[in-house]
């Protein structure tokens, strides 16, 4: 075994230019699935799966875990390794030996065929820290999976963050100082305690990030301090970190396929796959709020059909429409979430039908609770409508975290200090 991790070492080490290469269309080194068979992947914390992954920089092992699938009878050799990065996302100057201790590279080796499902697929899952690789520096990271057959390509990225909690952050929900936003967004201020830690430069040396619902794709930052005290750094901007509060997430529940679960119309099932259509939606622009908990816009993966494992969760084509009397001009429309990575993917772009007064899109999606909604974009440069289907309401609840980073003159990499979350309804 110790020869086999010495030789995959080798391998990533003499392959490093190539795979950085291969990343060459991921720039901001995003979560990113590559490999269109890899499905339903998720980097949880144990025991809090709708958290975003924050780590301890001692953490215990097996605190954090990737899981995916791989769509088809294919049983696939996958290697992992991680990759510290700057506040940026882009690698920071440490050598792996600098940050991890143990092997760079180590096999995927939690490897479970699908039992009795219709469509097949091998589910693969990675508990980190382990035995074999932990980290030892605070920061950002990139967790990635290399195909073992195919020169260690990079076939799946996830981000996660690891923190030395040193300072302590508290964060406050404002009213919105701009009088046209007060009945749509979300304003936050925060203060750092940096209890004792030398700064001499706070303006230089420390930078925060604050995201909505535990997404990159939309976070705010850099942002320097404001202002502050001895041991304190304000961060209490007008009309700087300011949300658009959107709606609670539509939602439905396939967890089950033996009966139909809430907004679920039609299951249908054929010898080769699964067809499940939902209630037709509508918009919400201008429409009366209904208030319900939701998950932030995330999924669950689970198996209500009775008397049924997590391995015979089925795939399921599921049919996503919302009514239109006529198409948008100059605007797409994509179904969006956890589910699509919280990107605008070409699966979940949604056509127009004339005949039905609906826009539509089918995608494969594994049995579970899902959030959703729909994100209209302008077809030309890509930016989200200011209302589309959705609308805003500043009561919505949506949780914030923000990310504290230190980095003193002629340091080698941002630490992350401190990470604390607030809720707009904690209750």
């Amino acid at each position: 075994m110790l020869i086999r991790f010495l030789l995959l070492g080798l391998c990533f080490f003499l392959s490093t230019n190539g795979m950085q290469a291969q990343d060459a269309d991921n720039p901001g080194n995003e979560n990113n699935i590559i490999d269109p068979n890899i499905r339903s992947a998720q980097l949880v914390l144990e025991g809090a799966a709708l958290f975003l992954p924050i780590m301890d920089i001692n953490a215990a092992n097996n605190t954090m875990r990737l899981q995916f699938d791989h769509i088809g009878e294919e049983i696939m050799d996958y290697s992992y390794t991680i990759v510290h990065c700057n506040s940026d996302w882009q690698p920071s100057e440490l050598e792996d030996n600098q940050y991890i201790k143990g092997y760079p590279v180590n096999n995927v080796d939690s490897i479970f065929i699908s039992q009795n499902t219709i469509i097949d697929y091998t589910h693969y899952f990675v508990k980190l820290p382990n035995t074999n690789m932990r980290w030892t520096k605070s920061g950002n990271y990139l967790l990635k999976i290399l195909d073992n057959q195919n020169d260690l390509k990079v076939v799946l990225v996830r981000r996660f963050v690891v923190v030395e909690p040193q300072w302590s952050i508290d964060p406050r929900l404002v009213q919105t100082a701009m009088v046209d936003k007060l009945r749509t967004h979300q304003e936050l201020d925060f203060t750092i305690n940096l209890k004792n830690t030398r700064v001499n430069a706070p303006a230089n040396d420390i930078k925060a990030f604050v995201l909505q619902n535990s997404r990159w794709d939309n976070c705010i930052g850099p942002i320097a301090p404001f202002g502050g005290g001895s041991n304190t750094v304000r961060f209490d901007y007008q009309d700087k970190i300011v949300f658009p509060a959107g709606l609670e997430y539509r939602f439905f529940d396939m967890r089950p396929l033996d009966y139909k679960g809430e907004f679920v119309r039609k299951i249908d099932q054929f010898p080769d796959h699964i067809e499940v259509t939902l209630k037709t939606d509508h918009s919400r622009f201008e429409t009366q709020v209904v208030v319900r908990k939701d998950i932030n816009g995330r999924y669950i993966i689970d198996n209500a059909s009775q008397n049924r494992s997590l391995l015979q969760a089925e795939y399921a084509n599921v049919l996503f429409s919302i009514s239109q009397n006529l198409p948008l001009e100059d605007e797409d429309v994509y179904v969006f979430g956890e589910l699509s990575d919280w990107q605008l993917k070409p699966e979940f772009k949604m056509e127009f039908n004339e005949e039905a007064k609906v826009y539509y899109c089918e995608v494969l999606l594994k049995q579970g609770y899902y959030n959703y909604e729909y994100r209209v974009v302008d077809r030309n440069t890509g930016l989200p409508s200011k209302y589309g289907f959705e609308g805003n309401w500043a009561e919505t609840g949506n949780k914030y975290t923000i990310l504290a980073y230190f980095r003193p003159f002629g340091a080698q990499y941002d630490r992350l200090m401190g990470a604390a979350s607030t809720d707009t309804k904690p209750n």
